[in-house]
């Protein structure tokens, strides 16, 4: 599966559901399926990261569309879901339990669980390339893990939340 960084399907900047899933199909994704409007895409290929490099270039001329794609695997959302990272670390400001994918970039050096500055996100779990964070809402503005791992590794990254993930992964037929 991918995970686009600031996708949103139909908008400008952004390919439509239909030219996402052409792309990716037409450089040799199996079972693609588009999952919701952020960019999160179930698809089966033999050379994962090859097909969305394949497909950047038809994304790029469909819709103008360049930013980062982060290429995860199934065994992976699975993995985590089942050691329920976020056991533990929720209060009543709890808003969104989140996963947060990067690829590369400075090395997070961090005792867990570390709460940043606004106190607004708190990072409970680091895996390669995968940060598990809970965010909270104070009035209309949500904590972004999505900066913090930004900032802390130099490299882009997009952020869905757990909801999300358990979706794809019983989309996937495995939750």
């Amino acid at each position: 599966m991918v995970f686009y960084r600031s996708m949103n399907l139909g908008h400008p900047g952004s390919p439509d559901r239909a030219a996402l899933e052409s792309a990716l199909s037409a450089a040799g994704a199996r079972g693609v399926k588009s999952f919701q409007t952020n960019g999160t895409v179930l698809f089966e290929a033999n050379d994962p990261l090859g097909v969305v490099a394949e497909a950047a270039k038809a994304l790029q001329a469909a819709a103008g569309y360049t930013e980062a794609a982060m290429v995860r695997g199934l065994d992976l959302l699975v993995d985590v879901l089942d050691s329920d990272p976020f056991d533990g670390h929720e209060d009543s400001r709890t808003y969104r339990k989140t996963f947060t994918f990067f690829d590369g970039g400075r090395s997070i050096e961090l005792k867990l669980p570390w709460t940043n500055a606004k106190d607004d996100v708190d990072i409970v779990e680091l895996r390669e390339g995968l940060a598990l964070s809970i965010i909270r809402k104070e009035k209309s503005n949500a904590g972004s893990p999505t900066a913090e791992i930004e900032r802390m590794t130099g490299v882009p990254a997009t952020t869905r939340t757990l909801g999300t993930i358990e979706r794809l992964v019983k989309a996937a037929g495995l939750g």
